[in-house]
């Protein structure tokens, strides 16, 4: 069984017929887009994509400091003129 991760859903023939109706309902949240009552894809508005990205940014920065702080006691100190 395929999960739903939205509150919001409409049909894949609904959205044929009427496409600016699913963006009316997003508002700032997901719409599922269902075919024969299965998830077929989501549409997000550019709000919410753009929060997506900002939070997947902030973990591959978060996962980065993680790694490197493993690897600071290999580090080594040099003054700002060498810079």
């Amino acid at each position: 069984m395929d999960a739903i991760l939205s509150l919001h859903s409409i049909g894949i023939s609904d959205l044929r017929e009427a496409p600016a109706r699913a963006f009316e309902r997003a508002g700032d949240e997901a719409v599922v887009v269902l075919n024969h009552n299965r998830p077929a894809g989501y549409i997000v508005s550019p709000a919410l994509m753009a929060r997506i990205m900002d939070q997947l940014a902030d973990r591959v920065i978060s996962d980065k400091a993680h790694d490197r702080m493993a690897s600071l006691g290999k580090a080594r100190k040099i003054k700002l003129d060498e810079l």
